[in-house]
């Protein structure tokens, strides 16, 4: 779809809603208190169509104590009409307007000039408001809702412009400024589409609940479709109730985001200080502390944001700061998740960032987490896709890129796994290791690495998958772990550990040890009782007498069973479960008896 997103601005009755309804005949002031007091107090939205082309207008409010509803519509705005009335000149909301739309990055500006039928002299006036603009509009108009002509022109030059191109990559983001409910349809919301798309019946999630929704209907103004992207206004029909939603929630796919109290951001402001302060972003406006980490050139800062509440932000993601409602400054946010730096590391950091220096950032980073740097949430961190980040880590040197699990280590790390490995068939020369075992020891190291580690230590052979100790028969190795691994279960009795700690006492690799207890098991020598329960078999065997002898003179159950044997609750149920095959045994509520004593 052609479409376009533009909003507008400017100083209170200048003509913004004026011109809206001149443009498309749409009447944006429907409260009664706005056509009372003859001011815009809400957003309004419509839309203006021609042959292929579609243009979506957001009309914000003027008036000075409506600062924050004028920013929730700013953050849709992909191009905005900037008007003036060329009689009064720029006035105060004008320039706090001209503000946000330069903290929000907004460059595609359209001077209008309002009210030129009862100016007398055009030129005049409009150079003295251009000296005092700080940037060039595309394009310039005069006109007058009187004037049909002036009109026309602005109409036709805004069905001429060439729709904003929408990023393949992006990941669909929508911040809701509406949410109602209609008969027969249910829950509702709307809002501006300014990243990524989004289809009929696709999954979605509300990150503020965490709510899994289905996308059950799709519109822009009034026009159904089966799949709609940025820049758009969208109405969605969701199949939940509209309770659950609210305005300034964010929707998006599922997997991508985190919520944090706390991100990096790059802010330009004049006299900026550590107080709180409403940080605004999309549709949601909540309170922050900020905490200055370093003054740059320009009236910039890099600062630290804490939040009441936790936020899903992303990689330079606008926003605006208000205090006692006027606009303070605004940014970008530079890193959105919580990174536990010192300050000069950060200061470095937040630098390569700010300048978008994505390579230089990731071999940073790499090298101050020196176990590993992660990528999975490398779309929140950096706006990049995962095989986008994969390509872009390859780049580096002196790294291994495991595209798996998604983690770039420094090649220095190896050194220090394979002095690990060396470690352990020094002190046990039977070890049998795989990645998997050794990743288990390591928390930071995944797999991928520890095979590289394995694969590149001069004192290991390779049989069946398993690492062993060069010149020690194979054979050998695993019949001397079979014996040490049952005479450890003998001597454990009814007390037998988990597997998994025989395993790593032996420095055995789990899936060699499974097949272990599996042969173990098959002749008899060992039972399996429950997933983690193994235990001798003449062990269990005597056990059983026990039971039995028991039996004779008393019932048993869990309770008895644990005091008399001081085992587990989990120990003691196994047994008596094991018990309950016996035929010579009965068990009646949770009891056990002797069948000839009942």
């Amino acid at each position: 779809m052609n479409s376009l997103l533009i909003g507008t601005a400017g100083h209170i009755d200048h003509g913004k809603t004026s011109l809206i309804k001149a443009l498309n005949g749409f009447e944006g002031d429907t409260l009664k208190e706005e056509k009372d007091r003859k001011i815009t107090i809400n957003l309004s939205f419509s839309n203006l169509n021609f042959k292929d082309k579609h243009i979506s207008f957001i009309d914000v409010p003027g008036h000075k104590d409506l600062v924050k509803t004028m920013i929730s519509g700013a953050f849709g705005f992909s191009a905005c009409l900037f008007v003036v009335d060329i009689n009064e000149g720029l006035k105060e909301q004008s320039l706090e307007h001209l503000e946000v739309l330069e903290l929000l990055g907004i460059k595609d500006i359209i001077l209008i000039f309002s009210k030129c039928d009862l100016c007398e002299n055009l030129k005049e006036q409009s150079e003295n408001i251009l000296k005092n603009l700080n940037f060039t509009p595309m394009k310039i108009f005069y006109t007058s809702i009187k004037d049909t002509k002036s009109i026309e022109n602005l109409k036709n030059y805004l069905l001429t412009l060439e729709c904003k191109n929408t990023n393949e990559n992006l990941i669909f983001r929508y911040y809701i400024d509406r949410v109602f409910s209609l008969k027969g349809i249910g829950t509702i919301v709307t809002g501006s589409l300014n990243e990524g798309s989004i289809s009929l019946n696709e999954k979605i999630i509300c990150l503020d609940n965490q709510k899994e929704l289905i996308i059950k209907n799709i519109q822009n103004h009034e026009t159904n479709h089966t799949t709609i992207k940025a820049y758009n206004r969208v109405a969605l029909s969701l199949n939940c109730d509209h309770k659950e939603l609210k305005k300034g929630y964010i929707l998006s796919k599922k997997g991508y985001f985190k919520a944090f109290k706390e991100c990096d951001v790059l802010i330009k402001a004049k006299n900026l200080k550590n107080e709180k302060m409403i940080f605004c972003v999309g549709t949601k406006q909540i309170e922050c502390k900020i905490s200055i980490l370093k003054q740059l050139k320009n009236d910039e800062f890099f600062a630290h944001l804490n939040f009441e509440k936790n936020l899903f932000l992303c990689f330079n993601e606008r926003f605006i700061l208000l205090q006692n409602n006027r606009v303070v400054g605004g940014g970008r946010v530079l890193n959105p998740v919580s990174e536990p730096l010192k300050k000069e590391a950060k200061n470095k950091l937040l630098s390569l960032l700010k300048e978008e220096k994505l390579k230089e950032s990731f071999n940073y980073l790499k090298e101050i987490h020196k176990y590993g740097f992660g990528l999975l949430s490398s779309y929140q961190r950096f706006k990049l896709r995962h095989e986008d980040a994969l390509n872009l880590a390859k780049e580096l040197d002196n790294v291994f890129v495991d595209e798996k699990e998604l983690n770039i280590y420094t090649l220095n790390n190896l050194e220090q796994i394979k002095k690990l490995i060396t470690f352990i068939i020094e002190k046990n020369p039977y070890a049998m290791l795989s990645a998997h075992s050794l990743a288990l020891r390591i928390p930071w190291a995944s797999k991928s690495f520890c095979e590289l580690a394995l694969k590149n230590t001069k004192e290991l052979s390779l049989n069946k998958g398993i690492y062993f100790k060069k010149g020690i028969d194979f054979n050998k190795i695993e019949e001397k772990n079979n014996n040490e691994l049952f005479n450890i279960i003998k001597k454990q009795g009814i007390y037998p550990k988990a597997p998994y700690n025989i395993y790593d006492f032996l420095d055995l690799d789990r899936k060699s040890g499974d097949e272990i207890l599996k042969k173990l098991t098959k002749n008899s020598l060992v039972v399996r009782l429950a997933h983690n329960l193994f235990i001798e078999k003449k062990a269990l065997d005597n056990l059983m007498k026990e039971f039995l002898e028991l039996l004779k003179h008393e019932s048993l159950d869990v309770q008895k069973v644990k005091e008399k044997f001081n085992l587990s609750r989990k120990y003691a149920i196994a047994y008596l479960e094991y018990l309950d095959k016996n035929e010579k045994v009965q068990k009646i509520n949770e009891k056990r008896f002797l069948k000839t004593s009942i």
